[in-house]
């Protein structure tokens, strides 16, 4: 008797990306964001030297922001070196971006909204499509 076929799928280390563009453009978007995020910092250092948010408030939205900036641009670099944490770290931010883009589209917000909203849609789709094809940690 013949051995029954696997029913398990090929091993994820196996499986070649479904495009030789997706991880650089996945890394790209998360550039973006890590750059938007870095761009927010600044923004809110100079309101508070301009009397515009008040001063412990503003330098620790700063602060905050600049953690997670470092954290995408650490996801896009692991993103393009085949790494778990940038696809983890990238989906999990896009879910948490979303929530914020949705808020800003509910507070009036349109334009800075529908493209934070786009640009988390665009990521998620391009990190998803990426889980079978990054190896799981101690698959060699």
């Amino acid at each position: 008797m013949a051995p029954a076929p696997s029913a398990s799928p090929r091993p994820a280390a196996d499986a070649p990306d479904p495009s030789p563009r997706t991880r650089p453009v996945a890394a790209i978007l998360l550039g973006c964001e890590t750059g938007v995020l870095i761009l927010a910092a600044g923004y809110c250092i100079v309101a508070v030297t301009g009397g515009l948010i008040a001063g412990r408030f503003g330098i620790a939205l700063a602060v905050f922001l600049l953690l997670f900036a470092a954290a995408t641009g650490l996801a896009a670099r692991s993103v393009l070196a085949s790494g778990r944490f940038g696809l983890g770290f990238g989906i999990t931010w896009q879910f948490f971006q979303a929530l914020v883009a949705a808020s800003m589209l509910r507070g009036g917000l349109y334009w800075q909204g529908g493209i934070a909203l786009a640009l988390a849609i665009a990521t998620f789709v391009q990190l998803t499509r990426l889980v079978r094809s990054t190896p799981l940690p101690g698959a060699d």
